[in-house]
């Protein structure tokens, strides 16, 4: 049968099998499909879910999940289709590394990392580290709509979501001045920034030092590299 919008599956994945009954407030909204290939899962609600009841229904669940036009992506790791987490260890220790560099830099603006929403105006994302210093961001303790940098940390299985669909959807954010994406396969940083009302990429860095210019911080990415392990060229 069909399947969701932006799932994208291959030849060598094969077809959905029906997993489980996807619940919400006591009753079916859906079904959970798993697919030939292990471990991909995909909840496909019966209609596309608001913003609000997606939030609801995800916090009576265990598991992370991002939802984008209503439909709902889980976030397992290492994955293979959309919305997944990155799940490698670099990947992980460069989130750790950035958010210990950005949380004193940003002060005293809040800085979050991936345990945290983010909603746009057409989906609720888990970004790597983010930071927002809008008022209006501290009335709500489950989900941040305001954030003027928000950090993606690329892996296998996340490039391509976060160089594109999750990069259009962060930039339709009012307050959001800076977007760095930071590879965890090899030395590469590159920042897209708004620069009178446009968005412009800057030239990437694989050595030397980058700027986060909407906190103010200048990053050595040698040292960045070395402390998680990744050599350089």
């Amino acid at each position: 049968g069909d399947v969701a919008p932006f799932v994208e599956l291959s030849s060598e994945q094969g077809v959905l099998f029906p997993k489980e009954s996807l619940r919400w407030d006591g009753k079916s909204i859906g079904e959970m499909h798993e697919t030939a290939a292990p471990h991909i899962v995909i909840a496909r609600p019966h209609e596309p879910l608001t913003q609000a009841e997606f939030l609801a229904w995800e916090l009576q669940q265990d598991e992370k999940h991002e939802c984008v036009d209503g439909y709902i992506y889980p976030l397992f790791g290492d994955r293979t289709s959309r919305g997944f987490a990155g799940g490698t260890g670099s990947h992980a220790q460069l989130a750790a590394e950035l958010t210990s560099l950005v949380l004193p830099a940003a002060r005293p603006c809040r800085t979050y990392g991936s345990d945290m929403r983010i909603e746009t105006v057409r989906s609720t994302r888990y970004a790597d580290v983010f930071v927002t210093c809008d008022e209006r961001d501290r009335n709500d303790g489950l989900v941040m709509r305001h954030p003027k940098l928000i950090v993606e940390v690329l892996s296998e299985s996340t490039a391509r979501e976060d160089l594109g669909p999750k990069m259009r959807e962060y930039q339709t954010i009012d307050a959001l001045e800076e977007y760095l994406i930071i590879d965890s396969r090899k030395r590469w940083v590159q920042s897209v920034r708004r620069i009178e009302n446009r968005w412009a990429s800057s030239t990437p860095v694989t050595d030397g030092v980058f700027d986060l210019i909407s906190i103010s911080l200048a990053i050595d990415c040698g040292r960045l590299y070395d402390a998680v392990g990744i050599p350089g060229l």
